[in-house]
């Protein structure tokens, strides 16, 4: 299935509005992971990247790839859109860093070419993971290292369509979750926990960590209406994985 077409066009129609609607939260300060913008201070996913040729798979308007760049990793920001390649170049800041156009499982970057791969909500969301994840561990180096968010699988099978909430009670099944319609015929991704192990460990990934962000009480969710609102805090809705090819 390719769903490359149709994700770009999405995301070239709604990328106007998407950064209007979360650029104050997504860029409000550096290294924020998540719907619930919890630091990676808190987190310690990515650590020290000074001095690091890192890519940032789906960097939006490019307020990681920015901060990185700002902290002396030399940074590729790649994204489908042109519209959101459009905003991160207009949002660049003094450390400049170069932008590319391209897809996650087709990435068009030579074996060997980077110390760390890392996507929030990005590539490894809009991509088919049984893809984009070999492309990753191709253009890493050997000891490089493999860092992404995305939701978890409790988050979408609890996700009640006809409300446009995420609820306590499931609503979906969790096997078969794999592709999710969202619209427009565009297509993002959700694999279980057991196959998100063997994709990683498919293609050659050693997994260090795999941690759950929990927000505290009270802590907004940008992007989704939860009920009951502390939500997250109770049950995981993320997955933020770090790996690393040996």
């Amino acid at each position: 299935m390719d769903s490359i077409p149709a994700n770009r066009r999405l995301w070239n129609r709604i990328s106007s509005d998407y950064q209007h609607k979360h650029d104050p939260q997504i860029g409000a300060a550096p290294r924020l992971w998540g719907m619930y913008s919890i630091p990676d201070a808190h987190l310690h996913a990515l650590g020290d990247v000074t001095g690091k040729r890192v890519l940032e798979l789906g960097c939006g308007a490019g307020q990681w790839s920015r901060a990185l760049a700002a902290e002396g990793a030399t940074v590729v920001g790649l994204d489908l859109s042109e519209a959101q390649l459009t905003a991160a170049a207009t949002a660049m800041g003094a450390a400049r860093y170069p932008l590319v156009q391209g897809a996650a499982e087709r990435l068009p970057f030579a074996a060997d070419s980077f110390d760390v791969v890392f996507c929030d909500f990005g590539g490894l969301s809009w991509a088919p993971p049984h893809l984009a994840v070999p492309q990753a561990a191709r253009v890493l180096r050997r000891g490089g290292r493999l860092v992404f968010n995305v939701a978890s699988p409790w988050f979408e099978a609890c996700y009640d369509e006809a409300a446009g909430r995420v609820t306590t009670t499931l609503q979906q099944d969790y096997f078969g979750l794999d592709t999710i319609a969202e619209g427009d015929g565009a297509t993002s991704y959700q694999l279980t926990y057991g196959d998100w192990v063997r994709v990683l460990r498919g293609a050659g990934f050693v997994i260090d960590d795999l941690i759950e962000p929990r927000p505290e009480p009270g802590t907004p969710n940008g992007y989704n209406e939860t009920e009951p609102p502390d939500w997250a805090h109770r049950w995981p809705a993320e997955l933020l994985w770090v790996t690393h090819k040996p």
